[in-house]
């Protein structure tokens, strides 16, 4: 059997090796085009905010904008706000696939209170999801990009997540889970800037899920009189910077 390769293709093997040789990594994948040719033709529409997926649990009706000026935290758009465990291919989702085109179209879904295991002060009941899910343009791993809402540094990385502290706030943290952490783009410390390409958004977590990045922030909220920091309900504030992307002015 006789195996060729065209000219593109061999310049790029030339150039891997070569990098290998060196002892440095191959650089990382592009943005796949796909993104930019994605857009659904409909216009963007979302639930409003505490309108959780049905089994969802009970939502918070929190409107407020406590990211102000925030970069959205993926790349390109489009991009879909809804849940992972409640729509199709989730857990409670009724069957089908993570696939589904349901998952890959408007409107958006709140998910900040969605019933989890985690302590979430502002939730009605005290627990919840901590942030928000939210599917890049297309059913794939490893292919589009996280960027940094903000500029800062990065202060930690686990298994499946990445830290990032705002310059403008130290009491402003952002976390980004599930991108593929062997390829990440940032080294712990490293001081970012806003739109800074972070990882991939992919499927890493101790037993899978699906391809989304899990947004989240927490800050100083006043709380009977005293600052508190906390996770807050990021929703209002991604609706905002997406229609920002969505105009060209990220």
């Amino acid at each position: 059997m006789r195996l060729s390769l065209n000219a593109a293709a061999l310049f790029a093997l030339v150039l891997q090796i070569a990098a290998c040789s060196q002892g440095s990594t191959p650089p990382l994948p592009p943005p796949n085009p796909s993104a930019a040719l994605a857009h659904t033709s409909k216009p963007f529409t979302f639930h409003t905010s505490g309108d959780l997926a049905s089994g969802g649990g009970s939502g918070l009706a929190d409107n407020t904008i406590y990211l102000p000026g925030i970069r959205f935290p993926i790349e390109n758009a489009p991009a879909f706000a809804n849940s992972q465990v409640y729509s199709k291919g989730g857990k409670f989702g009724g069957g089908g696939t993570q696939c589904d085109p349901a998952n890959y179209s408007y409107p958006w879904r709140d998910t900040f209170c969605e019933s989890r295991v985690w302590t979430v002060q502002l939730c009605p009941t005290g627990i919840g999801h901590q942030g928000q899910d939210i599917r890049p343009a297309t059913c794939a791993g490893g292919t589009h990009w996280a960027v940094a809402a903000e500029a800062g540094q990065i202060t930690a990385i686990t298994a499946y997540s990445v830290t990032l502290v705002s310059s403008s706030s130290p009491q402003k943290i952002y976390r980004y889970l599930h991108m593929k952490m062997n390829a990440l783009a940032v080294t712990l410390d490293q001081h970012v800037a806003r739109g800074k390409r972070l990882g991939l958004v992919n499927n890493d977590f101790p037993g899978g899920t699906t391809f989304h990045l899990h947004f989240d922030a927490q800050t100083s909220v006043t709380v009977n009189g005293a600052p508190v920091i906390m996770y807050v309900p990021p929703y209002a504030s991604l609706v905002a910077a997406y229609k920002r992307l969505l105009s060209g002015k990220q």
